[in-house]
């Protein structure tokens, strides 16, 4: 369904954009968490846990998340779940551990851009301090891009998209995703067992080895 906004632009409504036709598109941003034993004694799972009983997704740092600037902001992924095997893989550990794991929580873009997330800015340092000249309260919003003849920086698969500060969930997201059936199974005991804990409630719990036909 067509709609006309200021000026006589003319768009199309969310549900009539092309995420349901084509494979490689997804209605959805995905927020993946990762193991912080080495910090807090809390792994993946339970890091899902404490979003779900918050209600909310904590914004990272420059300290913790490569944020520029100093406001801390939430990050997101537009990537398809299916395709998400290809991110959770053995090249996502490093030195200090997995940058992400295959447990998280999703929403949908019209949620999140409703909320003041949108799609990152790639980068290089010179473009974003001289050519652009981005003012430091917005470099959260700038992850960078580097190609020279040492090699490549390069983030552009995750297709990430930011908002400022913390994201606060909808009391019934549309769900989130864990490792196996088994997880699955204990989130939902959990939420059973304790429902007053959790201030958000996910309509669905999907297990990504089902999801992927497999995880690495």
């Amino acid at each position: 369904m067509l709609w006309r906004g200021k000026g006589g632009a003319v768009g199309l409504e969310f549900e009539d954009l092309p995420f349901y036709k084509r494979p490689d598109l997804t209605p959805y941003l995905i927020h993946l968490t990762r193991s912080t034993e080495a910090e807090d004694d809390y792994s993946a799972f339970d890091n899902l846990v404490n979003i779900l009983n918050e209600g909310r997704i904590r914004g990272s740092t420059t300290k913790k998340g490569f944020i520029k600037g100093p406001s801390p902001a939430t990050c997101l992924m537009d990537v398809p779940f299916v395709s998400l095997k290809y991110i959770v893989n053995s090249k996502s550990v490093g030195r200090k551990g997995p940058r992400y794991e295959p447990f998280g929580v999703f929403v949908t873009k019209k949620y999140a851009y409703d909320r003041g997330c949108r799609p990152v800015l790639y980068l290089s340092n010179s473009e974003m301090e001289e050519t652009l000249e981005i003012p430091e309260k917005e470099k959260w919003r700038v992850v960078t891009f580097e190609v020279s003849e040492k090699g490549w920086i390069s983030w552009l698969h995750e297709r990430e998209w930011r908002c400022k500060g913390d994201l606060v969930l909808p009391k019934n997201p549309y769900g989130v995703l864990v490792r196996s059936t088994h997880d699955a199974q204990r989130l939902q005991r959990m939420i059973q067992k304790s429902p007053e804990k959790f201030k958000v409630k996910p309509r669905s719990i999907l297990p990504l080895n089902v999801v992927c036909q497999g995880l690495p």
